[in-house]
Order: structure tokens, then C-alpha cells, then sequence
């Protein structure tokens, strides 16, 4: 018998002799399985403008893997600038998924559900047939969690009626629709928000199954914290310990400066144009489809319905959902509204409405960024230990305020591909194999020595009031509030009752 270690294992070589024959199989069967691990599953998430992309592009180069896009808007075809998408160089020959695979015209009927149909096969081919690494990179967090774990979004059974009939629900119907929306997307998004019936039942149903979860989680055994197990939280790692999700963050003073010079290159590299040639295919497309049932609509009424509709239910093409919702769109809707080729672009008034789209553009992005942030902190983070997946944070602020090449591989790649290691070693399911450029690996980890891991994040308790966060108003487009009491706040807001208005008045004129 010989004795040999290979990757830290140590096997047996038997003498192929009577029933050694069998017991060698059984063995040989067995490290196959061990030197050949099922590739975990890594999440990179964090507010725009950090460089998750860059990360997920340069650990894919060092660990065999590709890249998986979890970003909503990049999903659909077109509008490369507006909506960031790497370029054929920036992938570097890493393998990209799911960028650009929906047709602008399927933004209508895509949803959260429709993304994890097409992104789970990817992700189980590339880890059990190609055998490598997926990184699932991206900013809508919200699709990442549904990806994560296998509970989120799940379906509940049907309630008695005599239940429902004792919940009370608002008299106005736009006000059901709207807490419909923020407890349960899912069947929102199937149901016309004009229907009464049907809007009144299903808010009902969501009520009493909200109320039976926390009357459920309440009444746990005492010595239990039921801070500690919000009903609201999914607690079903669809990958458990073959997942973890690396955060990277900066200080908003850094980033804010780094999106505003962002949006200024974007328009420098053609954003306008490009907002032009999608929005003359897309209507050309809608023309043609309607041509028959539908007068022609002048340019500057389409885009208003375009930025304007907020129900998410109606089929109308008009429904500003997918791509129509990248940040650029709404913000340029004055500006895009002025024919290209008409001259008042260029006017005093048409340079007025350009410079306050590109600053409304700025702060839209800034916004966008601080509640992607608010997403990890309360769904990834303020909920108990139990169910939960790693969080490590990396803060991208020195290498952004760097003028350093090496910056990146020192603060942010080498802690990265540290935190990588250590954490499959710990759960037992590192390879070798895993590696694709060993010498570049062992630079890195050079950089960041085990001593100066990052920790991971601390999980946080949950107060009573965010037991259901979150909050969504449909009406703002689709702002989410993870505090209770913000949300009512919201809702008494002067900005919000007149945006409720003006959407009220706006479907009196269209019906």
C-alpha cells in the first residue's frame, strides 16, 4: 500500500488483489468527489460606481470562472452606455451571462421571477457541467436575494374567505393597489390595478398572511428573541456553505465625486444619441404593432406616458418597467421630447433642459446608490445569523481616491481573493482546481496575509416596526422605505400626495 497527500488529502493505493479491487473503486469514486468540489456560488454587490464588475471580472480571471449579470436593467438589448454594460475588452475573455438577453418590448412581463427561470439553469450549468465558478455580479439586490436564497418570494396557501372578510382594507382602490405592491409584487404585477375585485381580495390575502406570520413568530417558545427571527427574512441558503457575498463600499463624499464625473463621460461618449436611436426603434416598433387599432401620437405624448405610467400590471407598451427604467431615461424626458433634427436642442431653452437632465441624472445615480447600500444593511444584515450568508465588506474608498495602479490589487482584489480562500478552507470545499493562474494567486495572497482578513459583517437585530419592510410606493417610483413610520411619512409628504394627483388626473384623461 502507498501513502500520497495531494491538495492536503491523503489516499490509499491499494493492491489490486481480490476484494482490494472493489474497496480501490470505492475509494477512487470517493476523490473524485473530494478533488473535484462542486464550485461555490459568489455574490458581489454594492451601490454603483465601485467596480463590481472589475472585481468579478479579475477573481473569474484567477478562479475558472464566469461572470453572471444580476444587474435588472442590463438584462435587455440596447442602450450599452446608459446602462453600463462592460465592454468586449473590460470582459477580458471572461465568459458573461445574462447581458442583453431580453428584448426591450419583454419589459412589460419581466419580473424577479422571470430572471431566476433563465439565471439558476446558468448558474447550475456552470457549476455542474462546466465545472467553475459562478460570480453573480450586479446592483438590483433584490434579484440577487431571490437568487441566494431559496425561500424568498414564496407562495402561501389560499386563506377562507370568512378570514378575509373580517380584515379591513382602504376605501380608495389606488391606495389597495399600492399596499398590494409593497406586500406582495408578485401577484401585483398579475392583476389590472383598476380591477376592484380582485386588488380588494388579493390585499386581503396578503394582510392575513402577514398577520399570521407575525402572530406565528410571536408566539414562539419563550427564551427565544422573536427580534431574532423576523418572519420577513429568508432563512434557505440555496447554496449553503458554497456561497458568500462580498460588499463593496465607499465613502458617499469619494463615490458621489466618482458618479458625477461618471455621468459627465457618459454623455461625452454619445448618451443623448443613443436615449435617441432607442426611443425612435421603440416606437417605430409600436407604431407598427398598433398601426391598425391606434391613431398616430406625436413624440412628446408618447414620452410623457413612457415616464409617467407607474402600474406595472397593464400591458401597455407604453409601461415604463426593464430597460425604460435606467436612470437617464425620465431624467432627459423635457429634452428627448424636442425633435433631434427640429433646431431646439440648441436653443438657449433646449441647452437649459440638457443641463438640468444631466444634473437630474447626477442625482438620480446618487440616490440610487445610498439605497442600494440601504438593501445590504437591512435585508442582508439586519437579520439573525440563522439562515443568513456571509457578508464581507470591502471599502473601495482608497483605491478610488488613488491615483496608485497597484492600489486595486492591494485593497481590493488581494483581500478578496483572501477572504475566497479562507472561507472554502473553512468549510472544507477548497480545491486546487479551483485556480486557473497560480502565480498570480499567490501574489495576491502575498498582499493580503491570513492575519489581515477581513472580518466578517456583524448581523443586526430588527426593530418591531421592520418587521414588514419593506415598503414599496408605487406611486414615487417604486421608492423603498424599510422603516414603517418613514413610509407613512412618505405617504403624508406633499410630494407624494401631488404625484398621487396628477396620476389620478392623468388616468380620468386616458380612460
Amino acid at each position: 500500500m502507498i501513502a500520497y497527500t495531494s491538495s492536503g488529502l491523503l489516499f490509499m493505493v491499494l493492491e489490486l488483489t481480490g476484494s482490494g479491487r472493489g474497496l480501490l473503486r470505492s475509494l477512487m469514486n470517493l476523490s473524485t468527489c473530494i478533488l473535484n468540489p462542486t464550485p461555490p456560488v459568489i455574490a458581489i454587490g454594492g451601490p454603483t460606481g465601485t467596480g463590481k464588475s472589475k472585481l468579478a471580472i479579475s477573481l473569474a480571471s484567477i478562479f475558472r470562472g464566469e461572470v453572471v449579470n444580476a444587474d435588472a436593467v442590463q438584462l435587455y438589448e440596447g442602450l450599452t452606455i446608459a446602462t453600463n454594460k462592460v465592454s468586449e475588452s473590460e470582459a477580458a475573455g471572461v465568459p458573461h451571462h445574462l447581458i442583453g438577453c431580453f428584448p426591450p418590448a419583454f419589459a412589460y412581463c419581466a419580473d424577479v421571477h422571470k430572471y431566476k427561470a433563465v439565471c439558476l439553469p446558468t448558474i447550475d450549468k456552470i457549476r455542474l457541467e462546466n465545472q467553475r465558478i459562478p460570480f453573480l455580479v450586479g446592483g438590483t439586490h433584490y434579484y440577487m436575494e431571490a437568487i441566494l436564497w431559496s425561500d424568498f418570494l414564496t407562495s402561501t396557501d389560499k386563506p377562507d374567505s370568512d378570514d378575509l372578510d373580517s380584515i379591513q382594507i382602504p376605501a380608495d382602490l389606488s391606495e389597495c393597489y399600492t399596499q398590494l405592491q409593497a406586500l406582495n409584487s408578485e401577484v401585483a404585477s398579475k392583476l389590472h390595478p383598476k380591477d376592484g375585485r380582485k386588488v380588494r381580495r388579493a390585499l386581503r390575502e396578503a394582510l392575513l398572511h402577514q398577520s399570521d406570520s407575525v402572530n406565528n413568530f410571536l408566539g414562539q417558545p419563550s427564551g427565544q428573541n422573536p427580534h431574532d427571527y423576523p418572519p420577513n427574512r429568508s432563512y434557505q441558503p440555496r447554496y449553503p456553505n458554497q456561497s458568500l457575498f462580498l460588499w463593496l463600499d465607499c465613502d458617499s463624499t469619494v463615490l458621489n465625486k466618482r458618479l458625477d464625473a461618471r455621468v459627465d463621460q457618459m454623455v461625452r461618449s454619445g448618451l443623448v444619441a443613443e436615449l435617441d436611436r432607442f426611443l425612435t426603434s421603440y416606437f417605430r416598433e409600436v407604431d407598427l404593432r398598433d398601426n391598425e387599432t391606434q391613431s398616430p401620437v406625436d413624440r412628446s405624448h408618447k414620452l410623457d406616458r413612457l415616464f409617467n405610467e407607474t402600474y406595472s400590471s397593464t400591458q401597455d407598451p407604453f409601461t415604463r418597467r426593464g430597460i425604460l427604467q435606467s436612470i437617464g431615461f425620465k431624467e432627459f424626458a423635457d429634452y428627448l421630447a424636442l425633435p433631434p433634427n427640429s433646431g431646439d436642442r440648441d436653443t438657449p431653452g433646449g441647452q437649459k433642459l440638457l443641463a438640468e437632465a444631466i444634473d437630474q441624472v447626477k442625482l438620480a445615480t446618487r440616490q440610487y446608490a445610498r439605497r442600494q447600500v440601504k438593501w445590504i444593511v437591512n435585508r442582508f444584515l439586519k437579520r439573525p445569523q440563522f439562515g443568513s450568508i456571509p457578508v464581507y465588506r470591502l471599502d473601495t474608498t482608497p483605491t478610488l481616491h488613488s491615483t496608485s495602479p497597484d492600489s486595486w490589487d492591494h485593497h481590493i482584489l488581494a483581500p478578496a481573493c483572501r477572504i475566497f480562500y479562507e472561507h472554502m478552507v473553512k468549510v472544507g470545499n477548497w480545491t486546487d482546481q479551483f485556480v486557473s493562474d497560480f502565480e498570480r494567486f499567490r501574489t495576491l495572497l502575498g498582499y493580503c496575509p491570513s492575519s489581515d482578513c477581513p472580518k466578517q459583517c456583524d448581523f443586526k437585530p430588527l426593530l418591531k416596526e421592520e418587521l414588514a419592510s419593506p415598503l414599496i410606493c408605487t406611486a414615487c417610483d417604486n421608492r423603498v422605505f424599510v422603516r414603517l413610520a418613514d413610509f407613512e411619512a412618505h405617504r403624508r409628504s406633499r410630494s407624494h400626495q401631488k404625484r398621487v394627483s396628477k396620476l389620478r388626473r392623468r388616468e380620468q384623461m386616458q380612460s
